[in-house]
């Protein structure tokens, strides 16, 4: 039997990716799919790790595991912020902007969340964070050894 790929998609449908699922595709042009989709999710890391501008940031947290590692890093970050509704479910998709004491937007992400860790040089900024339409800002003073802790939250679950 020869396999032969000639394009890839990514699915976030947990039916695409479930083994239970690829066990009962049987042989066929699914079990193939199955088979790259697993071999490919197992090698692949969850959070989004990176830098934008000068300052270093994870990102992420759907899931048990993802929570777990952004806890275990956030020792190498100094801010520390979480994005929920006011029923404590976890958000993601939140516009972020981090300004500092002249106003200048030293850091932006189009979608945080549910956790965000970044790494800022000590000073005094503003960080707003903007849910469907919804803005919410807090002022944050970031130490040098010392982390700051910022939790958002949203009306209910339907807003």
């Amino acid at each position: 039997m020869q396999l032969r790929f000639t394009s890839f998609t990514v699915t976030s449908s947990w039916r695409d990716l479930h083994p239970q699922e690829c066990a009962h595709a049987g042989r066929t042009k699914k079990l193939a799919s199955c088979l790259l989709a697993l071999s490919l999710a197992a090698g692949a890391a969850p959070l989004v790790l990176a830098q934008t501008g000068a300052a270093p940031y994870m990102n992420g947290g759907i899931g048990g595991g993802e929570q777990d590692k952004i806890k275990a890093a956030a020792k190498d970050y100094n801010l520390h912020l979480l994005f929920s509704q006011n029923n404590g479910e976890y958000i993601s998709d939140v516009k972020l902007e981090i300004s500092d004491a002249k106003g200048a937007t030293v850091f932006t992400l189009p979608s945080a969340g549910p956790m965000t860790n970044v790494q800022l040089p000590a000073g005094k900024y503003k960080v707003k964070a903007t849910y469907k339409e919804e803005t919410r800002s807090q002022d944050v003073s970031v130490m040098g050894g010392k982390a700051s802790n910022l939790s958002f939250r949203w009306g209910g679950a339907d807003k």
